[in-house]
C-alpha cells in the first residue's frame, strides 16, 4: 500500500486501534519472515511496523512511546540487514513478542489469552 494512503487510513483509528493494527503487522512478519518467498512481503512489513509506531505516537499515552521507539528501532535495523537466513527464527520470536506486548499494554490480549494461544 503507498505510503500516504496507508497513513490516512492509519490516522483516522483511535490509538488502541492504531497499536493493534501495529501488533497485528508484527505478527504477520511472525509468520512470513519463515518462508523465502515471502521475502518481498516480510521487507514491506518491516517498514511498514516502522512507519506506524512513529505515527501513533503522538496518539498514545507516554508510558509507549519509549516501546514504540525501541519497536521502530528493531523493525529499521532488521530492514537493513534482511535476508539474514540464520537469523529468521530470531527475527520471528522478536516480533511475536513484540505483537503480544503491545496487545498486552493496551489490554486486548491478558496473560490468559496469551497463554490459550501457546497451549
Amino acid at each position: 500500500m503507498e505510503r500516504l494512503a496507508l497513513y490516512e487510513k492509519f490516522m483516522i483509528l483511535d490509538w488502541r486501534q492504531q497499536l493493534g493494527n501495529l501488533a497485528s503487522t508484527l505478527a504477520t512478519i511472525s509468520t512470513q519472515v519463515n518462508e523465502p518467498t515471502q521475502d518481498r512481503l516480510t521487507d514491506l512489513l518491516l517498514r511498514e511496523a516502522a512507519l506506524m509506531s512513529e505515527w501513533c505516537v503522538k496518539n498514545v499515552p507516554e508510558p509507549f512511546h519509549l516501546e514504540l521507539a525501541s519497536i521502530q528501532r528493531e523493525c529499521l535495523a532488521w530492514k537493513r540487514r534482511f535476508p539474514i537466513e540464520e537469523a529468521r527464527s530470531l527475527l520471528s520470536l522478536s516480533t511475536r513478542h513484540q505483537s503480544e506486548r503491545i496487545l498486552q499494554l493496551t489490554r486486548l490480549l491478558d496473560s490468559q489469552d496469551l497463554l490459550q494461544a501457546h497451549l
